[in-house]
């Protein structure tokens, strides 16, 4: 062999030698980061087992693998490969990512049965009380109100413009009995206000003020100036009495607590 078949032989056979010895490092390298992947990936399994307390097959069966794809992984120490990408991203996506959590309907939907007892207009004349245990006919559903627990409710349907600025026509209002409160009118209080005459009444809605000198303001908030002056009682209210009544033609019969209206 001549000096340059055997020069060529030399590179050529180095060349090869180089060219192998790469290749096992190469790969040498990627079986220990397989290794290495495939450690944390078991870790990882392990972990969703003692948070869930589902078994290996329970676990693929929930990403919608066989269970040997978990099974085998996880039992065959001789092994050494890593589990795909995809199946990680399944695993991820079920079992760690923050499971969505309905809202609690029933809670939300919660609502009580209240007597619709009737209707509250100025300058109609009724010839019942409209707080009077009668047997209802209707009913709304209405939240419960955990400022007066115990306390019957009524509902009215509101009619007319004497207190639309508040409570607009088809308002319904839900009012508790000032008799069942126990305590006087204050000012600020949204109430139902009877007039009482030949055996009828009138029932409107009015805001309360309390003057100085103790007489009782009954004040509409209405667009209609018809519906402008105050309704002035002189009588003052006894603070001993479950009141129910101020003067011989008007009583405030009830505290209005919640609304029901169109915005």
């Amino acid at each position: 062999m001549d000096a340059n078949m055997r020069n060529n032989a030399n590179y050529a056979s180095a060349k090869m030698r180089r060219d192998t010895l790469s290749t096992i490092c190469k790969y040498a390298h990627m079986e220990k980061d397989a290794r290495a992947l495939r450690k944390e990936q078991q870790k990882y399994i392990d972990e969703i087992r003692g948070r869930t307390g589902k078994s290996y097959s329970a676990i693929a069966r929930a990403i919608g693998s066989a269970p040997s794809t978990i099974v085998r992984f996880m039992d065959d120490n001789a092994s050494s490969h890593a589990l795909s990408a995809m199946t990680m991203e399944k695993l991820k996506i079920i079992f760690d990512l923050p499971k969505f959590q309905p809202p609690n309907i029933e809670s939300l939907v919660h609502s009580e049965p209240v007597t619709l007892a009737g209707f509250i207009q100025a300058g109609v004349w009724q010839d019942t009380g409209l707080f009077s245990p009668q047997a209802p006919l209707e009913y709304v559903m209405v939240a419960p109100d955990e400022r007066y627990p115990g306390l019957r409710r009524w509902a009215f349907t509101v009619r007319g413009d004497s207190m639309d600025k508040i409570y607009p026509d088809g308002t319904i209002v839900v009012a508790v009995s000032f008799f069942d409160l126990c305590r006087a009118p204050k000012t600020g209080d949204k109430v139902i206000a009877i007039r009482k005459e030949h055996g009828l009444e009138e029932a409107t809605l009015k805001e309360i003020e309390i003057l100085d000198d103790g007489s009782v303001a009954l004040w509409p908030r209405s667009t209609n100036p018809r519906f402008s002056q105050a309704i002035i009682i002189n009588n003052k209210f006894d603070d001993d009495l479950p009141d129910d009544g101020c003067h011989s033609d008007y009583r405030i019969e009830g505290l209005i607590i919640q609304s029901i209206r169109r915005e």
